[in-house]
């Protein structure tokens, strides 16, 4: 029998012994505001280049009684105290806050210009002529990304308004300004701002579109309208942060400017599922076609959730969007068709179903009439051109 640790069958796998060589660096994370995710970032370039990560006091947000190290990683914020902290440690520092006004650290950081810009483009491109920022205390960081969002809202020539999140029940009373796409200066903001609109009767998002920044899901998924979100890259931040931090412990020169981190992307969830509408019961049918489009839905069910006649909500949709409420409903099953076929072998009457087709039958007609050819033949030429992709 082999000796434990030694033998294929007994459950541990030894690690390698490290070669001998210059001393490991030791780098301390020293953290007012704890994300998970700076924290991910700097810990995977950490194991990636040797390093000893100390991150004991990283989570409670402490400092360390004594500590003798190579570099720190910091999130200061606004506090002084650490802030003077780690200056007094007389070694290379990188700081990951928005906090520029409070040291001149090297800085790696979101950049907030490109976090506006999608934040915008993504109202737009679903109709938005008007759009606002709101937030609660009034602080470098709502400042810088409030100023970023209306130089991108001014760039493409829509309104922009700026309001504080006890003011925005106010919207209601300015002509013109809803519907709106709203960003708040972070997820916390955004979820008290879903409230604050539903306390004044400003329907979410039917009317105002709401957008947050960190997506951090325990807070964007059971707000009372699932919150779309900005993912900033926050574990990317870490990581860059320990990249300049290595090269100023080797003796490398300090940026210029702070190191921008562009965004990631927008996680689309209910509170910004909507395109700009006007005429509010003709929002609501959208929103209820959205939600259910995929499952048995009739016409008359699309009324319902109006309070409005079928007859009048049909000249109202028409009205409002150019198409029928039966073409927006067969629109979007054939797209989700599409999206199935593309990506799957299902067969055609599983995916009629899936999509709230109901039949086979139905939906190769419906297909046909929107797309111009069977569902098969759809299928066949999308894989027949990613082949011819992948060999180009």
């Amino acid at each position: 029998m082999n000796p434990r640790g030694t033998g294929s069958h007994s459950g541990f796998v030894p690690t390698p012994a490290r070669p001998r060589g210059p001393a490991r660096k030791r780098v301390l994370l020293a953290l007012h505001y704890y994300d998970y995710r700076h924290h991910a970032g700097a810990a995977r370039y950490a194991a990636e280049h040797g390093w000893i990560l100390e991150d004991a006091h990283a989570q409670d947000r402490l400092l360390p009684p004594a500590w003798n190290g190579d570099g720190i990683i910091s999130f200061h914020g606004s506090s002084p105290e650490f802030l003077e902290w780690v200056k007094t440690a007389r070694v290379p520092i990188v700081d990951i806050g928005e906090y520029d006004e409070f040291s001149t650290l090297p800085r790696v950081k979101t950049d907030p210009n490109k976090i506006a810009r999608l934040a915008v483009e993504h109202f737009a491109q679903r109709g938005y002529k008007s759009v606002a920022f709101t937030w609660e205390i009034d602080s470098p960081v709502s400042r810088r990304r409030g100023a970023a969002m209306r130089q991108a809202a001014d760039a493409l020539g829509l309104a922009y308004r700026n309001f504080p999140l006890k003011a925005l029940g106010e919207l209601k009373t300015i002509d013109g300004a809803l519907p709106v796409g709203l960003l708040a200066v972070h997820d916390a903001l955004a979820v008290r701002a879903l409230s604050v609109l539903e306390d004044a009767d400003i329907p979410v998002p039917e009317q105002a579109a709401v957008l947050g920044i960190d997506n951090f899901e325990y807070r964007c998924i059971p707000a009372q309208t699932p919150l779309s979100s900005i993912d900033p890259d926050q574990e990317r931040v870490g990581y860059e942060a320990a990249a300049l931090l290595d090269k100023l412990m080797t003796g490398g020169a300090p940026p210029s400017g702070p190191v921008l981190v562009p965004p990631r992307g927008i996680i689309e969830r209910d509170s910004t599922r909507m395109l700009a509408v006007d005429d509010v019961e003709v929002a609501r049918a959208l929103r209820f076609i959205i939600a259910g489009y995929t499952g048995p839905i009739q016409l008359g069910d699309v009324a319902d959730a109006t309070g409005l006649s079928l007859r009048r909500l049909q000249t109202r949709f028409k009205a409002s969007l150019g198409r029928t409420i039966l073409q927006e409903i067969n629109t979007r099953r054939v797209k989700h068709a599409q999206g199935i076929l593309a990506a799957t072998n299902h067969k055609i009457r599983t995916v009629a179903a899936e999509a709230g087709f109901g039949s086979a039958v139905k939906m190769i007609r419906v297909f046909k009439q929107y797309v111009g050819t069977s569902p098969k033949r759809y299928r066949r030429l999308v894989r027949k051109g990613e082949q011819e992709n992948t060999r180009a």
